[in-house]
């Protein structure tokens, strides 16, 4: 928490500076993010095992208070998710339609659909001919929407798990990208963004599972 508080401080400073900024320079992106994602956990008891894949949709708004640097935010549609594999017995799965019991060995396939919104900075260099290069940092916010479970032993074969999940957590993340121009302000861009949960994500019944998760930014600038 010392850590989300100290992220969160210097995004407020940040914002504080925009507001009294003379820059008023602005742009708009909208994306469309393949990744993958997987759980994190600080037990022993259970262990991730395995990634599944998804989308992050959504747009995003940057604020210059410099030429090259901006405060950003957004709002996108984000697939998370993982696998989880139960070293001990005593562990429920509830789900819409029934309550299933985990057994040691058994590997829980989850996936949970969220409203993202991402505050942060971001860092700009001149443009070196077409190609302009960025870099990212900030933290997010997930609100859950709704989620799923996979289960072969127990023919668990996507069952609503939504209560499973976490109504809201959080997580920090760090990207880098190119932008390449179309003309005027508008332009093509791709990068890579990595995100680690810092909250509890997923009720596992023991210990603190979050999300982690590796996307691929394909989006238009304008």
């Amino acid at each position: 928490m010392k850590r989300l508080s100290s992220i969160a401080f210097c995004i407020l400073l940040a914002g504080l500076t925009v507001v009294n900024a003379q820059t008023q320079k602005r742009s708009f992106s909208i994306y469309a993010d393949p990744q993958i994602s997987w759980f994190t956990s600080d037990t022993k008891k259970f262990q991730p095992n395995g990634t599944v894949g998804g989308f992050n949709i959504g747009f995003t708004a940057d604020k210059f208070f410099a030429d090259r640097y901006a405060i950003y935010t957004g709002v996108s549609i984000n697939n998370l998710g993982g696998n989880l594999k139960y070293k001990e017995d005593g562990y429920k799965l509830e789900t819409r339609d029934s309550t299933y019991n985990i057994d040691a060995g058994t590997n829980l396939k989850l996936k949970a659909q969220y409203l993202a919104i991402p505050v942060g900075l971001k860092f700009k260099t001149n443009e070196i001919g077409y190609l302009t290069f960025f870099a990212q940092v900030g933290v997010s916010g997930y609100i859950r929407l709704k989620g799923n479970a996979w289960d072969e032993k127990d023919n668990v074969d996507k069952e609503t798990a939504t209560d499973q999940f976490n109504f809201l957590f959080a997580s920090y993340h760090i990207g880098a990208g190119i932008e390449y121009s179309l003309g005027g302000q508008s332009s093509v861009q791709a990068g890579i963004t990595y995100t680690n949960g810092m909250t509890e994500a997923y009720k596992a019944g023991y210990g603190k599972v979050s999300v982690g998760s590796l996307s691929l930014r394909i989006g238009l600038v304008f």
